[in-house]
């Protein structure tokens, strides 16, 4: 998959001897000379066997109860850089989930195995709501994708019942933009489900995030961190900054944060994302969602790979406000919680206008950022998806 050959040349970047190629300048791509240079060589071997582990850390917020979810996969000879260990945390892309940096749509090796068999750990974060807890490794597959809803703790036996939640129809735009899915779910007024969903703030995805790294990340002070967060799971990844610096980030296939990304919106004369009505919003990342990013696929493989992918959750919860700045959904969104029977004392103290203005902070840039190098930031297709025969890579970078 791309991002195989992706993390292979980022390692090559972070730890790597004497190459016939150079390293790109800022602002810069590496052509499809030197990566299949990497690809070829024998310069980075497997050295190390490794352990994988799945750690659940439960934690309350906003008056409810969530568990943060982190898969690790740790070497067991670790590579070394100025005598610390190497370690790069992976955000979970689009609509997928922390097993997919594990295993390929492909049935192949992830980015996750590839490294940390080379020494390196991998931290794989899953969103809050992710989560299958119902089944061990989290999947979805069982689980028929229009019934699909986030589950917010471990403590949770069953799946929500219909009568909890309510099905919307988009236009007939769906499929045509990144952001544009054919079906939503929101939950029902007066429903457990929806004061989860109230209380699944952004700042929520964000103290998971760094409860997931405390745990994964013992001897934070002799580690190198790298963040990479594949897709829209760089739109968390930024903001995280702020509670848990990384050393760098690994910026391929990144997506920018939530006002980057509404600003480039608008720069073609799309205000939608702005208005739209995404608060409590679930949306189904169907097949025709999945059909937008495989276009040039063969139906075959298109259909293989359809198969494979159901097993991630495929839904975007109350993350696309943030993701894609929906001002007029996070405003709905705060104050729909100010005004509910569960919201802690604590969480008031500051006032109505902090509440708020808290809610906007994770969709802004940190000025964390400004000390934290990026080696590569760019967009993204969202599906991670193995690059084909006379794809222009320099042309999947811009």
């Amino acid at each position: 998959m791309r991002r195989n050959w992706t993390i292979a040349a980022a390692l090559a970047l972070v730890a790597s001897p004497a190459f016939a190629w150079d390293i790109p300048p800022d602002n810069g791509t590496m052509p499809r000379a030197a990566i299949e240079e990497i690809l070829r060589g024998a310069d980075y071997p497997e050295t190390s066997g490794y352990k994988q582990a799945i750690d659940f850390i439960d934690f309350s917020d906003n008056g409810q109860n969530f568990t943060q979810v982190v898969v690790t996969l740790t070497p067991d000879h670790p590579r070394l850089r100025n005598g610390k260990k190497l370690i790069v945390v992976g955000g979970e892309p689009g609509s997928e989930y922390a097993m997919d940096f594990v295993t390929t749509v492909e049935g192949k090796e992830g980015p996750a195995i590839w490294l940390a068999k080379r020494g390196v750990t991998f931290v794989a974060l899953t969103r809050v709501g992710r989560w299958n807890f119902l089944e061990k490794d989290g999947n979805w597959g069982s689980v028929p994708m229009d019934k699909r809803m986030p589950m917010f703790n471990r403590a949770q036996k069953t799946h929500w019942p219909d009568s909890d939640f309510q099905d919307k129809r988009a236009d007939a735009s769906a499929g045509a933009t990144a952001s544009i899915s054919g079906a939503f779910r929101y939950p029902k007024k007066g429903t457990q489900l929806e004061k989860m969903m109230l209380a699944l703030t952004p700042q929520v995805y964000i103290d998971g995030y760094a409860l997931a790294l405390k745990k994964a990340i013992p001897d934070r002070q002799n580690s190198i961190v790298l963040f990479w967060g594949m897709s829209t799971g760089g739109a968390t990844l930024y903001p995280l900054a702020k509670s848990y610096l990384p050393d760098g980030y690994l910026g391929w296939g990144t997506s920018s944060t939530g006002l980057a990304y509404v600003v480039d919106k608008i720069s073609g004369g799309d205000f939608r994302d702005i208005y739209d009505h995404s608060a409590l919003r679930v949306r189904e990342r169907g097949l025709d969602d999945f059909e937008f990013y495989s276009k040039n696929i063969d139906p075959q493989t298109r259909s293989l790979w359809w198969k494979a992918a159901q097993k991630d959750p495929r839904f975007k919860s109350t993350e696309d406000e943030t993701m894609q700045f929906g001002s007029a959904a996070l405003t709905e969104h705060a104050l729909r919680l100010w005004q509910s029977d569960f919201l802690p004392a604590d969480a008031r103290k500051k006032g109505l206008a902090a509440f708020i203005r808290d809610m906007f902070e994770p969709s802004l840039p940190p000025a964390e950022l400004k000390a934290v190098p990026v080696l590569v930031l760019n967009g993204t297709a969202d599906e991670a998806q193995p690059l084909h025969e006379g794809d222009d890579v320099n042309a999947a970078l811009l």
